[in-house]
């Protein structure tokens, strides 16, 4: 005994697949022989076996392991009298897979209870012709595959006559065991990769999925099967057709270059605060729009010169000299042009002192230029107005000489009538004698 024990274990250990009528093959058909034990007088007596298929079961399987079933049976018993009756049944009831409970692989014990219809031994009196009877038995399913199976059942048939009266029968039965031998056949649909779902329904029917999916699997849980699944071991977005995105940016995790920083799609995910096409981890001024040759940062001037170093920021100057021009024309208020009494003409110190200028004006090739003359008191005021306007003409035309437009130049005369210092001393005197530059725009 302990031999066949130990057998069955090692079965059942080595087995895996839990096989049974299910949802994909919900009908099984039943074909067998059957034993009958009839209990009379309360007494076991011989087991009579039907030699041919006298066994027809159909059943269906109706969910949570249990099954409606409708069996019909046929069996000639022998009497001591040497004639036979022919014992027949039709039985209505359910059966419960024990696989419900523990997963018993290829073996499926199940319980079974039912009402049944009994006849054909009317030869032992006082029976009549049929009875009706309650059972309860148990059964013993060895699936060779998903749809053909060994099956073994035996069966408690207990004849009460209360129960017989009530459907309108009570002269008579007998409590009497069947037992069944015989080869089922599951159908209906098959489950190749048993998730439950039909092959004829099943999108993908070699590999286990999900029913929502039509049978597909969805490894990472995200509703997209993994065929559709760009990313199928981690959850994602079906707009990225499965993939991640951290930063809700619309770029999926693996393409994006910031995955945790929401970015634009041209930058390959990462952001552009200033808008200026370069990454703000690239970008030296992230939060002011620049030009990728001074690193994302602004040149209001255009001197090549980023604002942030740039110490003349609205004017252009060499980056050499900061941003700020070395000509500025701020220069120009310490080069005024004085002249000997009585004169306007340019000696050699005048023209050191306009080499200056004229590089001032080319470096502000923009700037409009008035050209002012002055004259000290010596002298009458009729003498000193055209003095002061000779002086200023004289340097115009100097400087037009040289190459500068005349249109960015104008001349203005004031004589003595704006002193820049006291004409009392000689020394004031020769600073009043002069030409001043003054920028218009």
């Amino acid at each position: 005994m302990k031999n066949y024990l130990f057998t069955a274990l090692m079965l059942v250990s080595f087995t895996t697949s839990v096989l049974a009528q299910n949802d994909t093959n919900p009908w099984k058909l039943t074909v067998g022989t059957n034993a009958v034990n009839l209990l009379l007088d309360g007494k076991d007596n011989e087991t009579q076996i039907s030699p041919n298929f006298s066994y027809l079961e159909v059943s269906r399987y109706i969910g949570s392991g249990f099954s409606v079933d409708l069996a019909g049976t046929l069996n000639n018993l022998s009497r001591e009298s040497g004639s036979d009756d022919l014992y027949y049944s039709l039985d209505l009831g359910t059966s419960l897979s024990a696989n419900q409970i523990i997963n018993l692989g290829k073996f499926e014990p199940t319980l079974r209870v039912g009402v049944g219809l009994a006849g054909g031994l009317s030869g032992i009196s006082p029976l009549s012709d049929d009875f009706f009877v309650t059972y309860a038995g148990a059964g013993l399913n060895y699936w060779f595959s998903d749809a053909f199976a060994l099956t073994l059942k035996t069966t408690y048939k207990v004849y009460s006559r209360e129960f017989d009266g009530l459907i309108g029968n009570d002269d008579g039965g007998i409590t009497h065991l069947q037992h069944l031998a015989g080869f089922s056949f599951a159908f209906g649909d098959g489950d190749t990769d048993r998730d439950g779902v039909k092959d004829s329904l099943d999108a993908c029917p070699e590999v286990a999925g999900l029913e929502n999916l039509n049978g597909c699997p969805d490894d990472d849980g995200d509703g997209i099967r993994n065929s559709d699944d760009d990313c199928p071991l981690t959850a994602g977005l079906a707009a990225l057709n499965g993939c991640p995105d951290a930063d809700n940016d619309s770029i999926k995790d693996s393409d994006d270059a910031c995955p945790n920083v929401a970015g634009v799609a041209a930058l390959n995910g990462c952001p552009d605060a200033d808008g200026d096409g370069i990454t703000d981890a690239d970008d030296a001024c992230p939060n002011a729009a620049g030009s990728e040759a001074l690193n994302g940062c602004p040149d209001a001037d255009g001197d090549s010169v980023a604002d942030k170093d740039d110490k003349c920021p609205a004017v252009a100057g060499p980056a050499s000299n900061n941003g700020c021009p070395e000509y500025p024309l701020s220069m120009l208020a310490d080069y005024d042009i004085t002249f000997d009494l009585e004169k306007y003409n340019i000696d050699s110190q005048d023209v050191e002192r306009l080499s200056t200028v004229l590089k001032v004006l080319l470096a502000n090739s923009d700037a409009s230029i008035s050209i002012e003359g002055h004259a000290d008191n010596t002298g009458e005021e009729s003498f000193n107005n055209p003095l002061s306007n000779n002086r200023a003409s004289s340097i115009k035309d100097y400087l037009v000489n040289l190459g500068i437009d005349a249109n960015r130049l104008s001349t203005k005369a004031f004589g003595e009538s704006m002193p820049k210092a006291s004409n009392k001393t000689a020394e004031g005197r020769a600073i009043n004698r002069r030409v001043e530059f003054k920028v218009v725009n």
